[in-house]
């Protein structure tokens, strides 16, 4: 699987998982029964988040910030037109998925025309030791045998 298939799939698992409450304000079927521009930053500090803990995002070989990366999706997601907005969280699970692809095509494009992108995998962060630290234990264990 390539980076961008990667982070393809983190976006859209994201923008699956990310609040109701900032989905329906983004499409306009909140309480306010208007489209709110904040939500739309919600929803990209939520996928911003996820996506670095496996990815990074450069430009030229440097780190780019969290908070140019959380606005430009924003404003990416702000420009999604209306009615795939309301897709996204509407009832027809045909019509919401087809939102999904889309919205997560126009953020996969605007991060990767203007960013490298690339996957990596991050330290073990587990419950239990690593296979590293197994293998020191054992090693420990011999040696007081």
């Amino acid at each position: 699987m390539s980076d961008h298939d990667r982070l393809d799939q983190a976006i859209y698992i994201h923008l699956t998982i990310a609040g109701g409450p900032s989905k329906r304000a983004l499409a306009g079927t909140g309480q306010s029964r208007r489209r709110e521009r904040p939500s739309a930053h919600r929803i990209a500090t939520e996928i911003v988040k996820a996506i670095r803990i496996n990815h990074r995002i450069e430009r030229h070989g440097v780190n780019v910030p969290d908070a140019e990366v959380i606005d430009l999706l924003a404003e990416e997601l702000w420009n999604v037109p209306e009615v795939i907005a309301k897709n996204l969280v509407g009832i027809d699970a045909n019509k919401r998925d087809n939102a999904k692809r889309t919205i997560t095509d126009v953020l996969l494009a605007a991060l990767t025309t203007r960013y490298e992108c690339t996957f990596f995998m991050p330290a073990y962060r587990g419950m239990g030791a690593s296979t590293a630290n197994n293998n020191e234990l054992m090693q420990c264990q011999s040696k007081m045998d």
